[in-house]
Parts: structure tokens; C-alpha cells; sequence
């Protein structure tokens, strides 16, 4: 049963932070405005911008880019509530949106509901007739048994960490026409960012452990995560790469591992009571004898994280998680 809920809470924090492409072409040329409930078509290309300046990877971006139809699509769709935000803040106005528990933008209010990153609405993707189908590429194959059988173009793009979403919104804003907002984003984010950064200057970088799952069951998380990529930009260490040397993005908690790994701060996020899942492991350490011995547990720096804020990668909360978290690892 605990595995069962491990692999259920795993996958809702994949999804929250809801990619090979199909390849088609679309039939109109112009994304909306944020004005406007439907997709319009005047004439346009995806062409760039001669002013924007590519802030990332221009290849890793162009790479990107190319997953897409070759004529700019005026009809976009997601499933992702990651991605819509990122055609919010473009001034892209989509056809379709995921249905969600976590806020939509406010103006797609009204926007056709294509069902969710985990159960897409293949049918009414098909009805608001979308150029583009856009996802995670974290869910791709999981999607794809979805909607492998339909038409439209579907494009699957990095959303599992911060740097994930600096590179797909500004691939995104090349590929709408709309470099200018990518930029102006991207530059005001950077500039909070390295605020962020310069807080903690002339400080000790911590080591950090993440956590991620509820009472039942949890799953350390590495520095190709959200959160932990937050943390990477912040200086501090996470103890899954550094110590236990796991590539993997998500493993399993090991209690011998955590108390080897001897973290200086251990940060849960949790998307059920946070408080029934600190004293949830707090049991399971105190099963191991050397739990005392913890730096995190001698210095009290076992706490939860606000999940509205960390729960899911979100480029639009991006800024307030990066100054609460270098609060967090550096009060």
C-alpha cells in the first residue's frame, strides 16, 4: 500500500509541474493576444524579433523551437498548468488549458477545459481544433497513449526544473512571436534572482536534503528537481547529488543514507499535512540510532515548505520561492 501512495504522490508532483515531437503543419499563421477568447489569424510568421536577445542556450532553444510545426500555429492547447502560465505571461492566449486544482491564469477563465495532464480530453482537443498540443516531456509517454491517435501536432517541452523554464519560455516566445515579452521577463527574473544570490554572500552554503511525499511514504529529491534547482542557484548542496551520488531525479528514502549524508537542513515538501509528514519521518529517524548525530536534527532545522509556493515548477513564483527559500537555508 505505502508503495502504491509512493508512486500516486510522486506522479502528482510530476504532473503539478505539468517532451520527440509529431510532426504536421499548422493551418494559420498568428497566436492571440491575451484579449481575446479564440484564436485569430493574421499574417505573421514565427520570425524573431531583431531587438530580443537570447538570455539562454541558443541552441538548446533553437533545438526546442524546431519540435514545432514550421508556420507559427494560431491555435494552441495544454495540459499543463506550468505552460499555461507561460502563455500568460507571453500574451498568448490558448484554446485550450488543463482542468486543475492549482489557479489557471485568470483570464483563461473562460478558455475550453481539455482535460489534465493526467487524463487528457483527446475529444476536445480535437473540437477547439489546435495547431499545437504542448505538454511536459517529463509525461510525454504517458500522454501519448492519449493522444498518439489524433492529428494534431503535440510538442513536448523541459519543465522539471527552474533552468527547464527559463529555456522553454523563451523557446516558446520565439516561437509565438513574442521574444520581446520573453525577454523583458527573463531579464526582471534575473535580476531578482541574483538578489537572491547576493543574500547569501559570505555565508556557509549549507547541505540541504529534500524531501517530497506525505506521511505514508517519501522520495529524496535531486538538483534536477524544482526545488532543488532553486536551492543549486543558491549555493547550497544538495546531499543526494553531492554525498550519495544519485543522478536520478527522485529516489528512494534510505534512513542509513540520510544519516551518512548528515545534511545541515532537511525541507519537506509535502502535498498532504505538512506536520503529519515531519513527525512521519521524524519516526523513522528516530529507528536509526545515529539520528541524534544529525547536524539538521541538533540545530532544529527540520521544516516544511509552503507547498502553494514549491509544490509545483512555476516560473511565474519562481522569484518568491528563490527569496523564501534563501531565507529558509540561510537565516
Amino acid at each position: 500500500m505505502k508503495k502504491l501512495l509512493l508512486v500516486l504522490s510522486l506522479s502528482c508532483l510530476i504532473l503539478s509541474a505539468a517532451c520527440s515531437n509529431t510532426t504536421s503543419t499548422a493551418s494559420t499563421d498568428q497566436p492571440v493576444e491575451q484579449n481575446k477568447e479564440t484564436a485569430t489569424t493574421p499574417e505573421a510568421s514565427a520570425t524573431t524579433t531583431p531587438d530580443a536577445q537570447s538570455l539562454g542556450d541558443p541552441a538548446k532553444i533553437d533545438e526546442l523551437v524546431k519540435l514545432f510545426p514550421a508556420q507559427q500555429p494560431a491555435k494552441v492547447a495544454t495540459v499543463s498548468v506550468t505552460l499555461s502560465e507561460m502563455l500568460s505571461i507571453l500574451g498568448v492566449m490558448p484554446v485550450g488549458v488543463p482542468e486543475s486544482m492549482n489557479p489557471l491564469p485568470a483570464e483563461f477563465d473562460k478558455v475550453t477545459r481539455v482535460g489534465s495532464a493526467l487524463k487528457p480530453d483527446a475529444e476536445q482537443i480535437v473540437n477547439v481544433q489546435a495547431d499545437v498540443v504542448i505538454g511536459p516531456s517529463s509525461i510525454k509517454d504517458s500522454l501519448e497513449k492519449t493522444l498518439g491517435n489524433i492529428k494534431n501536432p503535440r510538442v513536448y517541452l523541459p519543465t522539471d526544473s527552474y533552468d527547464d523554464l527559463k529555456l522553454t519560455l523563451e523557446a516558446l516566445g520565439k516561437v509565438f512571436g513574442k521574444e520581446a515579452e520573453a525577454e523583458k521577463f527573463l531579464t526582471e527574473l534575473q535580476q531578482k534572482e541574483s538578489k537572491a544570490i547576493a543574500a547569501s554572500e559570505g555565508k556557509t552554503a549549507p547541505k540541504v536534503l529534500f524531501l517530497f511525499g506525505s506521511a505514508e511514504s517519501f522520495m529524496l529529491m535531486n538538483e534536477t528537481t524544482y526545488v532543488g534547482d532553486l536551492a543549486k542557484k543558491l549555493q547550497a548542496t544538495n546531499v543526494v547529488s553531492s554525498v550519495l551520488k544519485s543522478t536520478e531525479s527522485y529516489i528512494p528514502l534510505d534512513m542509513e543514507q540520510v544519516v551518512t549524508a548528515n545534511p545541515d537542513i532537511i525541507l519537506l515538501v509535502s502535498h498532504g499535512d505538512p506536520e503529519a509528514g515531519l513527525k512521519a519521518f521524524e519516526d523513522e529517524v528516530k529507528k536509526n540510532g545515529a539520528w541524534e548525530k544529525m547536524n539538521a536534527y541538533k540545530n532544529h532545522k527540520v521544516q516544511a515548505l509552503d507547498y502553494s509556493l514549491f509544490g509545483s515548477a512555476s516560473i511565474q513564483k519562481a522569484p518568491d520561492a528563490l527569496t523564501k527559500l534563501s531565507d529558509v537555508l540561510y537565516q
